[in-house]
């Protein structure tokens, strides 16, 4: 996949912390995105992991324009998102959309299932009202619900079947792109597999690209084309999905994947205990953000920040022990 439907330059988000109550006074940012690089295959996967606040979910936040980005370009279909104007933003709310992590609190309580899914296609005027019933069924069966869902209200449902819906409420547009924002983590384990399978036959059928931002490294193994590993606000490992898996290059991706629950326990490996706490983003180490709690640091760790750069094709990591 040559083409990428989205495509993120050098992404900061800061979030300015004042002092003071009549005259406030910036005193420092949190640097919670600090120059991330990606993009998102054209009808494929891009899989985001890390800790968490390590800034994935500012990242998505700020594809959605949800948070504007204090530098940097986040460019869909060509277009620079900050640069739509109100026709073009319209076609950018419907394109790309999102499903989040808890599908109960993402759902209106008070309102039916078929009004939940109906509601985005008569804000957009998506289609003429008198074939919104029609597109509500056709939407509940494409995630595998009947359609007289459509009369009950989410509280009805259990968890795997709220996301069923809220996946449905994401493709009613016939969006291009959807951010999965920790899709499977509340649901439970017997039914992640079910959406995680899902989410892949959908994309199959109508070429969607994902942006799935998850802890678990399982599902993003299973489902990403390529996976980007951030730390405190920056990336320090990029490479396709099976690539990166088999063969870790940076301390801490070394360290996040060997916490996981192994597939084969007969082959388990020890687990990578770091010490310290992650660094707070508003005053993050100098040089590699990671050299404090890194086995291998060396002194230059300290000085001068490691670059994101290729040691092997399509595989690049900012580790100085790969220069």
């Amino acid at each position: 996949m040559s083409t990428a439907v989205l495509r993120v330059e050098d992404l900061k988000k800061h979030f300015p912390v004042t002092k003071g109550l009549i005259w406030m006074k910036q005193v420092g940012a949190v640097k919670a995105v600090d120059g991330v690089s990606f993009s998102v295959p054209t009808g494929g996967t891009f899989g985001l992991v890390g800790e968490s606040g390590c800034g994935k979910t500012t990242t998505a936040k700020c594809i959605l324009r949800v948070e504007t980005p204090t530098s940097g370009s986040i460019v869909f279909e060509g277009k620079d998102i900050e640069r739509l104007v109100k026709p073009e933003l319209k076609w950018y709310r419907r394109s790309v959309q999102a499903v989040f992590q808890d599908p109960f609190s993402s759902l209106n309580p008070r309102m039916r299932v078929g009004s939940i899914l109906s509601e985005p296609l008569v804000v957009h005027n998506a289609i003429p009202r008198r074939e919104v019933e029609h597109r509500v069924a056709e939407l509940l069966e494409i995630v595998g619900l009947s359609p007289g869902a459509g009369r009950l209200y989410p509280h009805e449902f259990s968890g795997g079947q709220r996301q069923r819906i809220a996946i449905a409420r994401a493709l009613a547009l016939n969006p291009a792109l959807i951010i999965l924002d920790e899709p499977v983590s509340a649901l439970d384990v017997s039914i992640r597999a079910q959406v995680t399978n899902l989410l892949q036959d959908i994309q199959a059928k109508f070429g969607l690209s994902y942006l799935l931002i998850a802890h678990d490294l399982a599902v993003v193994e299973h489902m990403s084309d390529t996976i980007g590993v951030m730390y405190l606000g920056k990336m320090v490992e990029v490479a396709g999905s099976r690539e990166l898996c088999q063969k870790t290059l940076h301390p801490y991706t070394r360290a996040l994947f060997s916490a996981a629950l192994p597939a084969d326990p007969d082959q388990a490996g020890d687990e990578i205990i770091l010490s310290g706490e992650v660094p707070s983003p508003l005053n993050p180490p100098a040089g590699c953000r990671f050299h404090p709690r890194c086995p291998h640091a060396m002194p230059r760790c300290a000085d001068a920040e490691p670059v994101l750069r290729e040691v092997a094709p399509g595989h690049r990591v900012a580790c100085y022990l790969y220069e």
